[in-house]
């Protein structure tokens, strides 16, 4: 497993790539435009299967994951994600010597506000975790953390 480490801060140009998974439609339109709101790029998938194909032909600086999804649920996806990354990080043909392996970030979105869920978050591999309803600010603010924006 590929240790959590800061991003290093996109630069002010860069418009941060969000890629946004959740089996629900309405919750998917009002986080798409929650994030569009604040200036950032989201692209959504509705089930753990569609994230690992728009992980596997996009570059995201960012997931925003639902746990509770039928078929690959939250927990498996975000396992899957990290077990390809440190296949990627352990290939013979990196993408260039000086390029470190690339961590998404992960944050967990969730129904569920029992304890020991954001441990379990965190041993699935995910660096963080939201309750749904989503407080936009502490939204806005865990994305600027793990991708090293200012506020």
């Amino acid at each position: 497993m590929i240790p959590p480490t800061p991003p290093p801060p996109i630069s002010s140009s860069a418009v941060p790539r969000i890629l946004l998974v959740d089996d629900d439609l309405i919750n998917q339109k009002v986080m798409v435009n929650v994030i569009k709101r604040r200036g950032w790029e989201a692209v959504s998938a509705l089930n753990g299967q569609q994230c690992l194909d728009q992980l596997a032909r996009q570059r995201f600086d960012l997931v925003l994951l639902d746990i509770q999804m039928p078929e690959l649920n939250g927990f498996e996806t975000a396992a899957l994600v990290r077990r390809q990354e440190a296949q990627q990080a352990q290939s013979p043909d990196p993408p260039a010597p000086t390029v470190p392996p690339v961590r998404v970030p992960i944050i967990a979105l969730t129904t569920v506000s029992e304890p020991g869920t954001r441990d379990k978050c965190l041993s699935a591999g995910m660096d963080d975790h939201l309750t749904k309803p989503v407080n936009t600010q502490a939204l806005y603010g865990m994305v600027q953390k793990f991708l090293g924006l200012a506020p």
